[in-house]
């Protein structure tokens, strides 16, 4: 299965930052907090001896080969840009893996993005893949059944850097499991934040002061703020013209918050009173919040019009001052809507966290924190080469980063995106949100020299955007007000992240693979026959009658089978 559209956001936040800092790819702390005491990672086994000889000799997990070695990979065309002179299969990055790291890096094959899992299938169907390779988890599958890849838990113990065991270990050995059969790890994940897909409420603030409305603590505080919003003229223009509660025809974009208030996760696995993974969408609880749409959409609240509107539209909405309530994930902020403050330099958007309708805590979904792995071909001669990569990104790119590797601050070309096995902390962005907080707080001034790129930058963005509130319309201006949403206190996207895991406020999910074989072939469909059920019901077009029917057709169109296989 694909990632869903708030997880897709990542690229967008990183590509954001890059491009307004021009210093350097988005990186983590340099100093973390591990989330574990004794993940996985830790419990590999680990030797300062030197892997395959009895010399006894310690092993450096950044140390050159020389000579150096061979290495044929794939790549999957992200839309890459180079200077003059350089390609994907020649550039400065690859230049400097081979002259500091010792491995010379050769692309088997570079297919464009949307077609690489399908050029994955056929070389693992050939039998023939890559020394290194990104699969996703039903590919991982195969590779492991099929005996094609190398076991990697040795040499994860040995190799793995103090930074690199340091990001494994940080969500509790939740990716290296998935990574794992039969307690053998097969594959470095490439982590991903699971926060990616917490939803939370956005509110305009500064028209909750205006009709002198508290913020919301209850799902009744939302449906009478979205009801005030629509009936009480906030934006004081005495013409019916706004509405309370954004919803598109992409109903799981925006409407998963809402949802989550009644302990209902449409379109997420999570784990079943039995204990066994259960779909969301077809579960009891999907029932009251569905009836409570169906109501808000009766009364004006929701735009009449929302069942052909797509979310560019309702992010229109936004901006343009007709929309004061919807649900998005922490870095809303990022994606397209800074033209409302560019506009109306009094608006004020506050993140806040999703409300029960019981006395049940409300808790936000936490997606994987991984959903693709980097395996190594069977009979490679130095599997461990994937966890000497993994250590050169985390030196060289985060913990102490050249930035002549990561963007030409002249060009605005970005070179970091030609690396190889990178990947980012689970809690990158909290701790990014912590570190910040803290420098604000003690009015301490942005310092190139002791930040990291990205605390360096949203930390100026927080100083420039409260000094100069008014003055948005300067785009320097403006993007530090998404600094300020994001990372900002104390009604940022990034707190509102932190309330959630310092309150135990996150429902994991239950799926441990990305995909399995019906749900790749079938899936769509379901989804698909998803969002027809629950657009009937708002609009009003169907009962709740429609649900069960829902139900009862999913399963027999392979919802069953995609259950059972989610759970072998």
């Amino acid at each position: 299965m694909k990632r869903s559209k708030a997880a897709r956001y990542v690229s967008l936040l990183l590509f954001a930052c890059v491009i307004a800092l021009m210093l350097s790819a988005c990186s983590g702390d340099k100093e973390e907090n591990s989330a574990t005491g004794s993940p996985p990672a830790s419990q590999a086994p680990a030797s300062n001896e030197g892997a395959g000889t009895d010399t006894g000799e310690a092993i450096d997990p950044l140390g050159k080969y020389e000579p150096a070695i061979q290495l044929s990979i794939s790549r999957a065309d992200e839309g890459f840009k180079f200077e003059p002179g350089q390609s994907i299969d020649k550039n400065l990055v690859y230049d400097f893996y081979e002259s500091d790291l010792g491995v010379k890096l050769t692309n088997e094959w570079v297919v464009p993005q949307d077609q690489y899992e399908g050029k994955v299938n056929v070389a693992i169907s050939s039998g023939s893949i890559p020394d290194l390779v990104l699969v996703n988890g039903t590919q991982l599958k195969s590779l492991i059944e099929a005996g094609m890849i190398e076991d990697l838990t040795e040499v994860i113990g040995k190799y793995a850097s103090e930074a690199t065991r340091k990001k494994l270990d940080s969500d509790g050995g939740l990716a290296l499991n998935a990574a794992s059969v039969d307690g053998k790890i097969y594959a470095v994940p490439a982590m991903t934040q699971g926060y990616l897909e917490s939803s939370m409420i956005w509110v305009r603030q500064d028209w909750l002061d205006k009709l002198g409305l508290q913020p919301p603590k209850t799902i009744d505080d939302v449906i009478n703020i979205a009801t005030a919003f629509a009936k009480n003229d906030p934006d004081g223009n005495n013409v019916d013209d706004t509405y309370g509660l954004g919803l598109s025809k992409e109903l799981q974009a925006n409407l998963f918050g809402f949802m989550n208030s009644y302990h209902a996760y449409p379109g997420k696995w999570i784990q079943g009173g039995s204990g066994t993974a259960v779909y969301g969408s077809i579960q009891p609880e999907m029932k009251a919040p569905l009836l409570k749409l169906a109501e808000l959409y009766k009364n004006g609240i929701i735009d009449k019009e929302f069942g052909v509107k797509d979310v560019s539209k309702m992010k229109e909405a936004i901006v343009a001052g007709k929309l004061g309530l919807f649900y998005n994930m922490f870095a809303a902020p990022f994606d397209g809507i800074k033209d409302l403050i560019v506009n109306d330099p009094d608006a004020v958007l506050n993140a806040y966290p999703i409300t029960s309708f019981d006395n049940a805590p409300a808790k936000a979904y936490l997606g994987p924190t991984a959903i693709n792995y980097w395996v190594v071909k069977k009979g490679y001669k130095n599997p461990e080469v994937v966890v000497k990569l993994a250590n050169f990104y985390q030196e060289h790119w985060l913990v102490h980063p050249k930035l002549k590797y990561s963007t030409n601050q002249e060009t605005g070309i970005m070179y970091y995106p030609y690396t190889i096995v990178g990947f980012d902390s689970p809690m990158a962005h909290i701790i990014e949100h912590d570190a910040v907080k803290a420098a604000f707080d003690a009015q301490i001034q942005p310092d190139e020299k002791s930040m990291t790129a990205n605390v360096f930058g949203y930390l100026r963005g927080l100083y420039r955007y409260t000094e100069n509130r008014k003055n948005t319309k300067d785009p320097e201006i403006a993007t530090s007000w998404i600094y300020y949403q994001t990372f900002g206190t104390p009604h940022s996207g990034t707190a509102v992240l932190k309330h959630y895991f310092d309150n135990n406020l996150l429902t994991p999910t239950a799926l441990k693979v990305s995909s399995t074989p019906t749900m790749a072939e079938k899936m769509a469909t379901l989804l698909k026959m998803e969002n027809v059920m629950m657009t009937k019901i708002i609009l009003g077009e169907a009962g709740i009658e429609e649900f069960d029917k829902y139900v009862a057709n999913w399963k027999k169109q392979g919802g069953d089978q995609i259950t059972q296989e989610v759970n072998e």
